[in-house]
């Protein structure tokens, strides 16, 4: 990739250029950036750029001839895309980048002042970009962040086509967070989904936050994301949730599509498991049956209204609330509760408390393991 930046003040961009990923790019020569000074190719003994606007108006106006004498003179072999940095340009997104990738060569002016003579542009220019809706002094941080977002899709510039491939608008979606080394810093954990080593159960966990934070921070996004039938099944249960509001902690919904099976084989004795997966699972990928496993007396338990004091009369501060037909798993302090269908465990599974679609209320306690 071979860029060519024109520029009134190319000492701007030299710090940048010599640090970091774009540093050791330029040094290795998998990019090249060559700074122009237009004052150079001025035609008048005091080296001026820039004259008062016809019409009248405030501010100064850069001058079409040192522009265009200076592109026309560095670029006589050139075969790319020229691209003039402008508030009233395209916005830049992942996808122009893309697209600016593949050029080989790139021309960037670096607007000043007021603006460009529109007859530079006219001669010298293809098109016009914007790195957002706000006004800058100059285009010299816009062209950086087009060096930067564009020299990082140029093979061998990361190191792993990976970094490039995975991560925030790539996939039109935000990237997942990410953590390193140590597993605590100050009593906050790294997920566990990330030190267990089950790579498919990494790709789903990371595919499930990449979902959430786009639903939340960016939601127009998901307008033109590329989603299969499982991200959309996933984003309409992270929008239950968001509507839910349960007081606690969400958990994964990969741990919560785990949870009815962790439960049967805590509470339904192993010779009835069989025969009670086929009543409370009906051979459906929707959970929605799980209080049959009480209902039908699978599981010895306790019913009436003295179930939720068993369930109460205990020392553990958390408990994790499982919503069957929500398919939703929560860690939340002992006490919440909500409305409607609920499971409730406490987290070794040794106890738990359910109170069914019409109302009736179970308690089951088994021997700790």
């Amino acid at each position: 990739m071979r860029i060519k930046v024109f520029t009134l003040f190319p000492d701007m961009l030299r710090p940048m250029l010599s640090q970091s990923i774009l540093g050791r790019a330029i040094k290795n020569g998998l990019l090249e950036v060559d700074l122009i000074n237009i004052r150079d190719y001025t035609l008048d003994r005091h080296r001026s750029t820039d004259d008062y606007p016809f019409g009248g108006g405030a501010g100064m106006v850069m001058a079409a001839q040192p522009i265009v004498d200076a592109i026309e003179a560095n670029t006589r072999d050139f075969h790319g895309r020229r691209v003039y940095l402008s508030p009233r340009g395209r916005t830049l997104n992942q996808k122009i980048v893309e697209e600016l990738a593949k050029e080989g060569e790139l021309v960037l002016l670096c607007g000043h002042y007021e603006g460009v003579d529109q007859r530079a542009l006219d001669s010298v220019i293809d098109e016009e970009l914007s790195i957002g809706d706000y006004v800058l002094t100059g285009g010299e941080l816009g062209a950086l962040v087009v060096i930067d977002a564009v020299a990082r899709l140029a093979p061998g510039v990361l190191g792993s086509d990976e970094s490039s491939e995975d991560e925030s608008f790539t996939t039109g979606l935000l990237e997942y967070p990410q953590y390193t080394r140590p597993a605590d810093f100050r009593g906050q954990q790294v997920p566990e989904v990330l030190l267990g080593g089950n790579h498919a159960d990494i790709v789903a966990w990371r595919r499930e936050q990449s979902l959430q934070i786009t639903l939340t921070r960016r939601p127009e996004l998901l307008e033109s994301a590329p989603l299969t039938d499982d991200d959309r099944a996933m984003l309409e249960r992270l929008k239950t949730a968001a509507a839910l509001k349960i007081p606690g902690e969400r958990l994964d919904l990969k741990q919560a599509d785990q949870f009815p099976k962790k439960w049967f084989n805590a509470f339904v004795p192993e010779d009835r498991r069989k025969e009670a997966k086929k009543q409370c699972f009906s051979g459906r990928r929707h959970v929605g049956h799980l209080w049959r496993a009480f209902t039908m007396g699978y599981i010895p338990a306790t019913e009436g209204e003295n179930a939720k004091d068993l369930w109460l009369q205990s020392d553990d501060e958390a408990a994790l609330l499982y919503l069957p037909q929500e398919q939703l798993l929560y860690r939340v302090p002992m006490g919440a509760d909500r409305p409607g269908c609920v499971l409730l465990t406490n987290e070794a599974l040794t106890r738990a408390y359910m109170r069914t679609p019409d109302g009736r209320e179970f308690y089951a306690e088994v021997s700790e393991r």
